[in-house]
């Protein structure tokens, strides 16, 4: 336990706030809060900067991670030691990007504690940390979607794969993007058919493909002309699922698999130029 007297109100409440004090200090403190109305705003301050610290950090360690590792990590070394040499190799370089990452997550460790969230506390009111908090995208709802649909045997689909021209039609007039449904047996895939979603509050269409391993696979997408158009292919990952996204002509794409898929990105690719 910590011996706060003597030091600034701030850190003494700080140390009351993350439980470091003993109790003759705790209860002293707890009297002063009781009768004094300026101790008690600051100690109200500390403790919503704490709180935002604490969510803040919790973000960052869901940060979506990226998907080639996570592969990488899935499929181990390789099958030769030529392999295994460039699969090290490639290791290494991921390393030198990530371990940035990791040291700013052991600082921001240390800075959840009560210095940080006087800082924080300070310079925001106690309603901000909710403000504050990490909104969903459309890809986490299409994830979770992707989940329940995918395990469905007997009605994977909503409208089968011999509708495709009224697939086509129905779903371009739902959600407001005209497309192609892309053929992707050269990619082992096969059409199964069609669903229509919603996600952040859009219509999504959800084109089914499925592999000789039963695996499922789908193209979602929605109109978005609010989003950056870029045909840049940006790549995470939900759990056990990859994703790879892109935007182009007023619309936001992504393919959904599973995350050990090593093609995801090439099968993107190809429904780019097709779709």
């Amino acid at each position: 336990m910590q011996q706060t007297k003597g030091h600034a109100l701030e850190i003494r409440l700080c140390a009351y706030i993350d439980g470091e004090l003993g109790e003759a200090e705790k209860t002293e403190l707890e009297t002063l809060l009781a009768h004094d109305e300026d101790a008690k705003a600051l100690f109200e301050k500390l403790k919503a900067g704490s709180a935002f610290g604490d969510t803040a950090f919790e973000d960052f360690l869901h940060d979506p991670v990226p998907l080639a590792l996570v592969r990488q990590i899935k499929q181990g070394s390789g099958i030769n030691p030529k392999a295994e040499r460039v699969t090290i190799a490639a290791a290494n370089v991921r390393s030198a990007r990530i371990w940035p990452r990791v040291m700013a997550a052991s600082v921001a460790l240390v800075l959840v504690g009560g210095a940080t969230g006087f800082i924080i506390g300070t310079a925001n009111n106690v309603a901000e940390p909710t403000k504050l908090a990490s909104a969903r995208t459309w890809l986490d709802d299409i994830a979770d979607y992707h989940r329940i649909y995918s395990r469905q045997k007997e009605r994977l689909v909503e409208v089968p794969a011999s509708d495709a021209p009224k697939i086509e039609t129905w779903l371009a007039s739902s959600v407001g993007v005209p497309f192609t449904i892309p053929n992707l047996t050269g990619k082992g895939l096969n059409f199964e058919g069609a669903r229509l979603l919603v996600a952040n509050s859009k219509p999504v269409a959800q084109l089914i493909y499925r592999n000789a391993d039963g695996d499922v696979f789908a193209i979602c997408f929605l109109k978005d002309s609010d989003s950056p158009q870029s045909d840049k292919f940006s790549e995470s990952i939900r759990d056990d699922l990859g994703m790879v996204s892109w935007q182009r002509g007023g619309a936001s794409f992504v393919v959904v698999g599973p995350s050990a898929t090593v093609g995801l990105h090439d099968l993107a690719e190809a429904v780019a130029t097709t779709i």
